[in-house]
């Protein structure tokens, strides 16, 4: 868990000004090996990356002051639970995570925390979420300066409302 959290943490991007953005043409990402699918700007950039714990991809907007970032830790759905899983983000990321509060999208069922940070002494804020799923720890995580937040809200939410159980 903690490598994946390490990850997680060390792909953030230096950003820079924050740009006002339109809604812009959504693309699929389906990740069999995740069993999820949503959907993200086309205009995003995308790293992936696995470990034999653990698999890894994130999602930067254009002018890299947003993060979105979508992890699987194998087979932890035994040994840890979605708040435990919050925990050790908001521990790894230095976030102060207000208390998480259940919701879903399309069918997932998250625990949902919002909060704030700090990275190289620029505010942050930060959306975290954890869920069971089909035997493993899903953990989604947005991040950026809180501008790049506000403007490009609405993508995030686009996002976050796409993500479903993967459908071949």
């Amino acid at each position: 868990m903690k490598q994946l959290l390490y990850l997680l943490a060390g792909w953030w991007p230096q950003g820079s000004r924050v740009r006002s953005t339109h809604p812009k043409p959504l693309q699929w990402v389906r990740l069999v090996q995740y069993q999820l699918q949503y959907r993200v700007p086309a205009s995003w950039t995308s790293v992936r990356h696995a470990t034999s714990t653990n698999l890894i991809i994130t999602h930067f907007n254009a002018d890299k002051t947003l993060k979105f970032s979508a992890g699987k830790v194998w087979g932890a759905a035994a040994s840890t639970t979605p708040a435990q899983a919050l925990a050790h983000i908001a521990e790894q990321f230095e976030v102060a995570l207000c208390h998480p509060t259940a919701t879903a999208y399309r069918h997932l069922h998250f625990l949902e925390a919002k909060g704030t940070s700090h990275l190289n002494g620029q505010p942050r804020c930060c959306r975290a979420l954890a869920a069971h799923h089909r035997g493993h720890v899903l953990l989604v995580y947005v991040s950026g300066q809180p501008e790049a937040f506000l403007a490009h809200q609405h993508e995030i939410e686009l996002v976050l409302h796409s993500m479903a159980p993967y459908q071949e």
